[in-house]
């Protein structure tokens, strides 16, 4: 079977780029052709790339903006190319275009969502005018939502957002997997600091991890990339952390992929604030390393009831419970222990590709062997 991958540029080493390349190489491991077609790649952004990717360059000048219709544009190439090699195609943006592959190329095309774009809290000062701005592209989805025989998502609240747009959409959600051959504790390293990670966007609320060390001693590492469409953002932050003095004791750091790991593996805990009621890669990967999670309680549970720290969005409940894990190296140790166990057992990488294979291979068999798609009731 041969599976192509379409994606946006490779240029960080974010969740979703992560999830695209490592589902890639262990798809390969599983037997599985597998290509990936991006628009740009970023030499050595990722230690495991593996071989046979193809890359074609796609430069449209269109203004931010418009990103939404530009990448169209973009992945419509992407999948001209991709359609004359690949079984299935599996769509990691411009989802709405899934339906429309289906019927000129005459291949099954999957549509692989990892946030909800409906969710208005993503488009910060232009909120106002989402609604118009997308309008042509929503109606354009959820009618792709309708005709495609399968929607992934990375995660149980993203498929049940997406079915209350659309119910008839046949949704699967796929665990986020962890390649632990890579993320994996080195229990001697701990160097006392502390550590946050993703993209520089309101909803991972990185204002709360910041306010948790004020009045402490503690040091932070935020790991992630300045882009300029967050830029105001981003400037919002630096101004929390001028005016509480915290320059000394917190940094951004823009991390290559080994950088990333060596960081997990000798931080000692790792704070998830985001708004969001399940667990991504940012929160998963030192997890894997070893280290203790607190994570915001925003919803009225995290999926999977991980063994992580959970607390309410209060800088001073936040502060207590950072102070009691830094202040308690073997609290540490036991809870990065019962952490890294958690991921190996629900969220390794090869029990997520294997799930996601065993979904999508049905469309690419059925034609040819009289099978049906899958029984999503049992999902």
């Amino acid at each position: 079977m041969k599976i192509a991958q379409i994606a946006r540029p490779f240029v960080r080493p974010a969740g979703t780029e992560r999830a695209v390349v490592e589902a890639s190489c262990e798809m390969e491991r599983q037997g599985v052709d597998v290509r990936i077609y991006t628009p740009k790649y970023k030499d050595d952004l990722f230690d495991r790339i593996g071989n046979g990717i193809e890359i074609e360059e796609v430069s449209l000048p269109t203004p931010p903006v418009f990103e939404l219709y530009s990448d169209l544009l973009v992945a419509n190439r992407l999948i001209s190319k991709a359609s004359r090699w690949a079984d299935a195609v599996i769509l990691h943006h411009a989802q709405s275009l899934a339906a429309y592959v289906m019927r000129k190329y005459s291949i099954p095309c999957i549509p692989f969502y990892h946030i909800d774009r409906w969710d208005w809290m993503l488009w910060g000062s232009y909120r106002p005018f989402a609604r118009i701005y997308t309008l042509p592209l929503d109606a354009l989805e959820l009618r792709c939502l309708t005709e495609v025989p399968l929607v992934l998502t990375n995660s149980r609240s993203l498929s049940n957002a997406i079915q209350r747009h659309e119910p008839q959409a046949k949704v699967a959600h796929v665990s986020v997997g962890v390649d632990t051959s890579r993320f994996y504790p080195r229990w001697d390293r701990d160097e006392e600091f502390i550590m946050m990670a993703g993209r520089i966007i309101p909803k991972n609320n990185f204002e709360l991890g910041i306010r948790s060390i004020i009045d402490t001693n503690y040091r932070m590492v935020i790991a992630s990339i300045v882009e300029t469409k967050t830029i105001g953002y981003y400037r919002r932050l630096r101004g929390l952390i001028a005016q509480e003095h915290l320059e000394d004791r917190v940094s951004f750091k823009e991390l290559n992929d080994q950088a990333l790991i060596d960081h997990y593996q000798k931080c000692s805990i790792f704070l998830s604030p985001r708004v969001f009621d399940y667990l991504g890669h940012a929160a998963l990967e030192p997890m894997a390393c070893g280290k203790p999670v607190i994570a915001n309680t925003t919803q009225s549970s995290i999926e999977d009831n991980p063994p992580i720290i959970r607390c309410r969005s209060d800088p001073s409940e936040w502060r207590n419970a950072v102070s009691s894990l830094m202040d308690h190296p073997s609290i540490r140790t036991n809870l990065g222990r019962k952490s890294h166990a958690f991921v190996e057992d629900f969220h390794s990488l090869t029990g997520c590709v294997t799930q996601m294979l065993r979904l999508i291979t049905p469309l690419v068999e059925g034609p040819k062997n009289n099978r049906s798609t899958p029984a999503f009731a049992d999902l």
